[in-house]
């Protein structure tokens, strides 16, 4: 059995946003409930993160925008950003708190386990001086920079249904990580990125990697562009670690995004991942990231976390959607227009 390790403080539910802010911790903590009524705990390891590190922030974040990020910390009012982002008493420790996790199940993985799970990270919209997106710091880029040390060749897998312009931003030069990106994209809808043409810069030409998919987009035509891109791609670069961020916002019931994955579609992403990581080393880092339907992204982080783990479907069947969705023939053909053009692009 491959070795496990779930990386869990009870201080990750702190970062959740006041009022209606979409953005609450309810679904870290409901997908933990599903996995302990499972028997998860069973098969594998629970650790604390590491303890606080602030200078970790400084491999991806300017020392002002810490420092002021501490500063709203402390008064626990006004914006992170240009309007997303509201600061609240005490988000500087609990925003750290996620990146040291995301931290610490890199350096796990470094140290012998096989997977590695953070459910509070996937925090991929923060940039380098500011907050963006309901993500204070990006804990995606630092746990990458992390791994640098101990891995030459790393992989993100970004799932969100929104693009991980943070992460692509933060990484854009670096040759030792493919940052891979399946997001919704149209004119308007957040964060205005991530179109098949961004492809790095200097050393890191051609180490990003974005799938712009239209609204619509279903189990079956994201299926297709994950196996004619990630998977060639992923073949090719031969990462040592792969990290996945595993937003829930591309569930077809979420409020927020306009794609149509199910629980299976999610599934069967993971399934994949995980078949070509164990043709290496077998190294994965799965984190959270968005997801707006609490339960639909709690059910999808519960049963890709079965798969990591070994587990019988039959432990998580009650968890899934009912079937695979299917996209229009119009919305397959687009898909495959801007699968044809990835490919074109990257040599595939």
């Amino acid at each position: 059995m491959h070795r496990t390790v779930f990386v869990w403080d009870d201080a990750y539910l702190d970062y959740s946003f006041p009022g209606d802010h979409p953005f609450k911790s309810f679904r870290e903590s409901r997908a933990k409930k599903y996995m302990e009524e499972r028997g998860f705990f069973h098969h594998m390891d629970m650790r604390r993160p590491d303890p606080d590190d602030e200078s970790i922030l400084l491999n991806v974040h300017s020392r002002d925008y810490v420092d002021f990020v501490k500063t709203k910390s402390q008064e626990g009012e006004g914006l992170l950003d240009y309007g997303d982002t509201p600061a609240f008493k005490g988000v500087f420790e609990s925003a750290l708190r996620r990146v040291m996790g995301s931290v610490t199940g890199i350096r796990l993985l470094a140290q012998g386990y096989d997977h590695a799970v953070n459910l509070g990270g996937g925090l991929h919209h923060a940039q380098w001086g500011s907050a963006s997106g309901f993500c204070v710091f990006n804990d995606v880029a630092i746990a990458a920079k992390e791994g640098e040390k101990f891995f030459r060749r790393i992989a993100i897998v970004d799932v969100d249904g929104h693009h991980g312009d943070g992460t692509q931003a933060l990484l854009y030069d670096d040759s030792n990580v493919l940052k891979i990106s399946l997001h919704m994209y149209h004119r308007g809808f957040f964060p205005g990125t991530g179109e098949i043409n961004e492809i790095g810069t200097g050393r890191g030409k051609g180490y990003t990697v974005n799938v712009p998919l239209p609204p619509g987009t279903a189990d079956d035509a994201y299926i297709y562009a994950f196996d004619n891109v990630v998977i060639p791609l992923l073949d090719r670069f031969q990462p040592e670690a792969i990290i996945i961020q595993e937003g829930g916002d591309s569930h077809f019931d979420d409020p927020l995004v306009e794609l149509k994955l199910s629980t299976r579609g999610y599934l069967a992403l993971i399934k994949r991942i995980h078949d070509l990581a164990h043709r290496g080393t077998g190294k994965i880092l799965l984190l959270g990231g968005g997801g707006y339907n609490y339960d639909a992204t709690a059910r999808v982080w519960t049963v890709s976390v079965a798969e990591l783990l070994g587990l019988d479907d039959q432990e998580v069947e009650s968890l899934h959607d009912c079937c695979l969705t299917s996209s229009s023939a119009y919305i397959m053909e687009r898909v495959k227009q801007v699968v044809e053009e990835v490919k074109k692009v990257h040599g595939i």
